[in-house]
């Protein structure tokens, strides 16, 4: 099984247009910074030791009988996945909002609808339990869980909350559905961070469990190694970044990879855990993922690449030393979806299909069995032979109805194979279930126009807005998203969009901050409300978002759909919104704060509780013309 690197993202300043697409979510997050507010710019550094400890792993993730012990002892069904994650979420209770149903229509395609109104006074009743009766229960999830004794664990509270609005976007009223706790967990006192690095547990109003997540590890001390300094970790960092970046100094810490058990086993590829920084970049020019590097030397992979470019056809090869083997391969393009299986060892060959004036680049993202990264790009902007060095580190963090479905793809951040792996993942899984792409942009393929509307000249009615569904990965800020083509030009803004007016039902942005409530008045609703004209739902983060290693598409579209084992359904496919929910509860790191939002039309009708199609209940589109208000649901990680 192949061990990923998440690539940490960063937002996009207003005032700069630099984007990234995960930053630090501060002090609440896992890899906040340990201490110091150094700089290259001359600030003092904080002292950090010279050495850390290095784990050793004595079992990858949570065996069979482990993970039976644990939901008889919640009172839950058995959700192990052969990674050896448990990650459960009961559809009837996670998040739930009462609705109504008040009538039953079609769209545009004939696809049967059922109209649903929020139920305001069943809504009121809700009650979460008290903060304090969920940190009580939650220690015995803590006990069952049976932590290695080298991690700490501290419990955070968190709710569910959903907030209702007028036409103008004021707030009406907010209300919590659920009490959550997480565990943030470090190690020597050293904050740690990772998909296997999970510990959460959801509580219903009525007490009972609705979501649980466990995908730690079992480790052992190995003893203790030099690590490098902060200045030296700086310089490293420098060298993954342009230089226009600035950057705070990095913060050390643990990254646990996600789990790698062949079959819940507690076996799997990850032998050690290491020390690793975080980089931390401010500003300037350039993707800015807060990403890791090795704070062991000699730790990561070493890569040498050697590209070759005749007219539209491309090829490259790796040589590789270093690290831990086995290694995972990862190649991606700047202009060419390259098919995972084609794009997974030490070369690769393919044909760059430029749309417009795009410029060709091939990247390698190469991996060790522990989870350390070394990334490596070549442009081609001609024909010839180039060749380059990696720079260690990276990471990061059939259907029932009745017309067709489809979805779209667009990644604008190529060079990121985290990136690539959403979009990949997503595109896979739907295909699995019969709903093609109807269109997958990648790097400089991917255009605002295709989001623009037409009466700006933009081509949504071709391109997002001729689909069901929509997955973005790539770079944002409160104020839009954005791409590296200037066609027509390098963002989307609220005034660009008015989706939903063709065929547009769910728009899902694995972008920074695109949902942020910027002045704790829920201004996000002003921003984005008014770009919704039959638009069912925008899917997105308050926060900074993760580019997760092995991406985030495939989890949320595993989740629109039954789980099934052999043959048996053990959960049904969930809601678009609870899909949404679960991915960010599996995949992104303590403290981000995920966010679906859409209208609410005549007699209280929203689309809170929309599957995808032939999963289960549609709502209607709701025009801009009969908004009456909107909804939000927000949770935190």
């Amino acid at each position: 099984m192949r061990t990923f690197t998440p690539r940490r993202l960063s937002k996009k300043t207003l005032g700069a247009l630099t984007i990234a697409l995960a930053a630090a979510v501060g002090a609440a997050t896992a890899t906040a910074s340990t201490g110091g507010q150094g700089a290259p710019g001359g600030r003092a550094f904080t002292a950090l030791p010279s050495k850390a400890p290095v784990y050793r792993v004595v079992q990858e993730g949570l065996t069979r009988d482990d993970a039976a012990r644990l939901a008889e002892g919640l009172g839950v069904a058995d959700d192990l996945l052969p990674n050896g994650a448990f990650e459960y979420v009961d559809a009837a209770r996670f998040g739930q909002v009462p609705m109504k149903t008040v009538g039953q229509g079609a769209d545009e395609s004939g696809r049967p609808t059922v109209s649903q109104a929020l139920d305001l006074k069943a809504l009121a009743a809700i009650k979460p339990i008290p903060d304090s009766a969920a940190l009580a229960r939650a220690g015995r999830f803590l006990g069952l869980a049976a932590l290695s004794r080298d991690f700490s664990a501290k419990p955070s509270i968190s709710h569910t909350q959903i907030a209702i609005t007028d036409k103008r976007g004021k707030v009406q009223q907010k209300r919590s559905l659920d009490t959550a706790v997480t565990y943030q967990l470090s190690l020597a006192g050293l904050p740690v961070s990772g998909q296997g690095a999970k510990l959460r547990i959801t509580f219903a109003s009525d007490g009972t469990v609705s979501q649980v997540s466990d995908s730690m590890r079992k480790i052992q001390s190995a003893g203790s190694v030099p690590i490098i300094s902060q200045a030296a970790a700086t310089a490293g960092c420098a060298a993954l970044y342009g230089p226009g970046v600035k950057q705070l100094a990095p913060s050390l810490g643990y990254y646990l990879p996600a789990l790698t058990a062949d079959q819940a086993s507690g076996k799997g590829s990850v032998k050690q855990i290491l020390p690793a920084y975080t980089c931390n970049p401010t500003g300037g020019r350039g993707p800015q993922a807060h990403r890791l590097l090795p704070a062991v030397a000699g730790s990561s992979p070493q890569a040498s690449v050697r590209a070759t470019r005749d007219g539209a056809s491309v090829s490259a090869s790796a040589t590789v030393s270093g690290g831990t083997p086995p290694y995972t391969y990862d190649w991606s393009s700047s202009t060419a979806v390259l098919s995972p299986d084609a794009s997974s060892g030490p070369a690769v060959q393919y044909v760059s299909k430029p749309r417009g004036k795009a410029t060709e680049a091939v990247s390698l993202d190469v991996t060790d069995a522990n989870g350390m990264s070394a990334t490596v790009s070549v442009p081609l902007p001609s024909n010839g032979t180039k060749t380059a060095k990696s720079v260690p580190g990276g990471g990061g963090f059939g259907i029932l109805a009745v017309g067709p479905t489809d979805v779209g793809i667009e990644n604008m951040v190529d060079e990121w194979q985290c990136a690539q792996d959403s979009a990949n993942g997503f595109k896979s899984v739907m295909a699995s279930h019969g709903i093609s792409s109807a269109f997958d942009w990648r790097g400089w393929n991917a255009f605002e126009k295709d989001f623009k509307k037409g009466s700006l000249g933009g081509w949504d009615s071709t391109y997002v807005d001729n689909v069901d569904m929509q997955w973005y990965t790539g770079h944002g800020w409160p104020g839009g998203f954005t791409f590296k083509s200037s066609v027509d030009d390098t963002s989307i803004v609220p005034s660009d969009a008015q989706w939903g007016d063709r065929d547009l039902e769910w728009l899902q942005l694995e972008s920074c901050e695109v949902l942020r409530d910027t002045t704790g008045t829920d201004d996000y609703f002003g921003r984005w409300g008014p770009t919704m004209d039959g638009l069912h739902m925008l899917n997105g983060f308050h926060t900074n978002a993760y580019c997760i290693g092995g991406g985030t598409g495939g989890d949320f579209a595993q989740y629109l759909f039954p789980q099934t084992f052999f043959g048996i359904t053990i959960r049904p496919a969930l809601t678009v919104r609870q899909a949404w929910a679960s991915m960010a509860l599996d995949k992104e790191p303590s403290g981000v704060v995920y966010r679906s939002m859409g209208p609410i039309g005549p007699g209280g009708i929203t689309n809170i509780g929309d599957h995808f199609w032939g999963q289960g209940s549609v709502g209607p589109d709701i025009s801009a013309a009969s908004h009456i208000g909107y909804w939000s649901i927000t949770g935190t990680v």
